[in-house]
């Protein structure tokens, strides 16, 4: 960060550099997958491995953006679009908030046992009641040819936490009246840490 403000690296290789981190602490992080709660007693090597991601120069024309995607689709066109928004109450930033911290370097107060900043700012509609509502938004304001659209049912379990917020029927009606709509479904083992058939 501070190559970066002394001009010493331009915001392409800080970056990768990033990403190059992000990767490497993923490798040795004392957690199962994401960064909500921690392993006790876990001993961490005293060094790890920066491997420097391979940029590939082909890809002149993609544009990367982090912003609320509601309000990038009215600005934006694509031919598809690939939408896989969270659809239950789990809020992806409760699980991701170190290596978000990481990536932005702003270093804001922490609290708590598991030392979360405040993430009041990054948590998503999708994740509420409010869901279908944010969701026809989204399809209504897009500007595509195609729309793909990933959806796991994971239906009614007993932790109200993992139900879906918006329905498999909704989601239908919405892409409806959008334009025409195709399915297609397959079975799935439900991922519950290696318990479930």
């Amino acid at each position: 960060e501070n190559e970066f403000k002394n001009d010493k690296i331009n915001n392409r290789e800080r970056a990768m550099l990033i990403t190059s981190l992000l990767y490497a602490i993923d490798k040795i992080a004392n957690t199962c997958g994401h960064y909500d709660a921690y392993r006790k007693g876990v001993v961490f090597p005293e060094s790890f491995t920066m491997c420097v991601p391979e940029p590939n120069t082909n890809l002149k024309h993609n544009s990367c953006y982090n912003e609320d995607t509601n309000e990038l689709v009215k600005n934006i066109y694509a031919d598809v679009v690939y939408i896989d928004p969270p659809y239950n109450s789990r809020q992806y930033c409760d699980s991701y908030h170190l290596i978000e911290n990481i990536a932005r370097w702003e270093k804001p107060e922490v609290y708590g046992v598991a030392r979360k900043m405040d993430r009041s700012a990054l948590k998503s509609k999708y994740c509420t009641r409010s869901a279908p509502k944010v969701f026809e938004d989204l399809i209504k304001n897009l500007n595509a040819k195609y729309i793909v659209v990933s959806y796991n049912n994971m239906a009614n379990k007993e932790n109200d936490r993992s139900n879906a917020r918006i329905s498999d029927s909704q989601i239908l009606d919405i892409l409806k009246s959008k334009g025409s709509v195709k399915t297609f479904s397959e079975q799935f083992k439900a991922f519950t840490t290696g318990k479930s058939e």
